[in-house]
């Protein structure tokens, strides 16, 4: 689920698609998530 907040491109769209706008939300919320986010981006 936490690499689904790093997923901006491709991947992340289809995911955005099958688990929907507000599974999407949850997760994007911990500031954990960003520090992954930030790692995967990298």
């Amino acid at each position: 689920m936490i690499v689904v907040t790093g997923a901006t491109g491709s991947i992340g769209r289809e995911l955005a698609g099958l688990l929907g706008e507000r599974a999407l939300a949850e997760v994007r919320r911990p500031v954990a998530g960003r520090h992954v986010l930030a790692d995967l981006e990298r």
